[in-house]
């Protein structure tokens, strides 16, 4: 029996006519029926024909071989099955799609797993994205994998697949729901993963966010490593968003230095701080890390002769006084002679006003003369009437003498006197009391007559 029209490698179209456990009767419109034997049926895996085909379905199948005399038609879906899985599997790799693959081998450079009919190489860089020491422990286990790589070469089929790019996946998709949850302003505890120069990653489930060195502490500080520790799980605040990023900070959730000194301390109260600058107006004074203020040079003593840039230097400890604090504009006024006796807050005097004193110190244009505990100045012209070359010809130092005071100026530690016009004040007031005496006679003597001698003690 001759059978027409009937050609081997010619793809036939037909009818599953009945099912058997490894074979499938096919009616292909022909005086024979064709053959499909379970091993030309399917790539799958299938254990029986009836795993893959039922009867009244429709099928496409290449003829293998025909037998005239015995009118048997051999046929295979295979190399049919197998283009359409291909195409299949190129749609899969272009959308992306996760299928599943069992692992079969464990391989030079990684595992042989079998999807959808077809051997594929996975990369042992592939297998997770955690390093895994022994493929062993996948053999047999059924893997979800992405293709990475499919494509002919050589009439040979390569597909590379990656479970590394599922679990990547699956963790993007989460890091997105989570950065959903994570916005400018939350306070979140999180896990420092590493340390960088510039600062440290902090990861909390699936989120990864830099925390700025400026961001770790209010004080300046060299390294990360100063304040966090890799694997140290800490509470920072989120102040910045940016797509995936996220700002991070410490020091948002801390004190600043300036806040908590304010908290700690109050206007008038006395601290010790060391001197960190000299200035050309006062010095400044660091009392505690990263808080300072300025002692004015009119605050550091009492006395507004006191030379402070040659009598401090940077590095002296000194007690000072709180004036003031500005916490917003992290200044602070600090006095050094507020904590100190002011001798001239107990001068009672006024200008006009005689006064008596020790000459303690004796100087070229003048002297120092000790009224109620503070020292007036006594300049040379104000010494005597008659010219005086030289302060020593006229004034002996632990001398007491009586003067009138010309200028007096608390705040400024200023009193002027005069013995000059003391003397005159003494004449002109005993010239007063001779006027006033009624036994005097008044034509009796002249007026320098009657004073010759105490002008002749001016003018010694």
């Amino acid at each position: 029996m001759k059978i027409k029209n009937i050609e081997e490698g010619k793809v036939v179209t037909g009818t599953v006519y009945e099912v058997k456990d490894n074979e499938v009767i096919v009616d292909i419109g022909y005086a024979t029926e064709g053959t499909i034997y379970l091993e030309r049926l399917t790539r799958l895996d299938a254990q029986t024909c009836h795993d893959v085909v039922k009867k009244g379905d429709e099928i496409q199948a290449v003829v293998r071989k025909k037998d005239d005399e015995q009118g048997i038609v051999l046929l295979s879906r295979v190399e049919i099955e197998q283009k359409e899985l291909f195409e299949e599997l190129q749609t899969k790799f272009e959308n992306d799609e996760i299928i599943e693959a069992v692992v079969k081998d464990v391989v030079k450079g990684g595992l042989k797993v079998r999807a959808h009919g077809f051997d594929m190489f996975m990369p042992r860089s592939e297998v997770s994205i955690k390093y895994v020491e022994d493929l062993r422990s996948y053999l047999h286990e059924k893997l979800p994998i992405k293709i990475i790589e499919i494509g002919r070469k050589n009439n040979r089929i390569r597909i590379v697949v990656s479970r590394k790019a599922v679990e990547k996946s699956k963790k993007d998709l989460k890091r997105q729901e989570e950065l959903k949850d994570i916005n400018v302003g939350d306070v979140l505890e999180g896990t420092v993963t590493k340390l960088v120069p510039y600062g440290a990653f902090v990861r909390f489930e699936h989120v990864e966010g830099l925390l700025h060195i400026s961001e770790m502490s209010h004080h300046r500080i060299k390294q990360p490593n100063e304040v966090v520790k890799e694997g140290e799980k800490i509470e920072v605040k989120i102040i910045g968003a940016d797509g995936d990023k996220r700002s991070l900070s410490l020091k948002a959730l801390q004190k600043s230095p300036w806040a908590k000194f304010a908290e700690e301390h109050k206007v008038g109260e006395k601290v010790t701080g060391k001197i960190v600058k000299k200035m050309q107006f006062g010095i400044l004074v660091e009392i505690e890390r990263d808080v300072a203020g300025v002692v004015h040079r009119n605050d550091y003593s009492w006395d507004p002769r006191f030379n402070l840039a040659g009598n401090v230097e940077v590095g002296d400890e000194i007690e000072v006084q709180i004036l003031s604090i500005d916490v917003e504009n992290q200044k602070m006024q600090l006095s050094k002679k507020h904590l100190e006796y002011n001798p001239w807050e107990d001068v009672k005097v006024k200008v006009g006003e005689e006064v008596s004193g020790e000459v303690k110190e004796l100087q070229s244009r003048g002297a120092l003369v000790e009224i109620q505990g503070v020292y007036g100045f006594l300049p040379i012209s104000e010494i005597s009437d008659a010219h005086v070359e030289n302060v020593s010809d006229a004034l002996k130092e632990g001398e007491v003498i009586n003067g009138v005071v010309l200028k007096f100026n608390r705040e400024n530690w200023q009193m002027v006197i005069s013995k000059k016009a003391y003397e005159k004040k003494r004449i002109q007031d005993e010239y007063k009391k001779h006027l006033k005496s009624s036994n005097k006679d008044e034509h009796s003597q002249t007026l320098g007559e009657l004073f010759a001698d105490k002008f002749k003690d001016m003018k010694k």
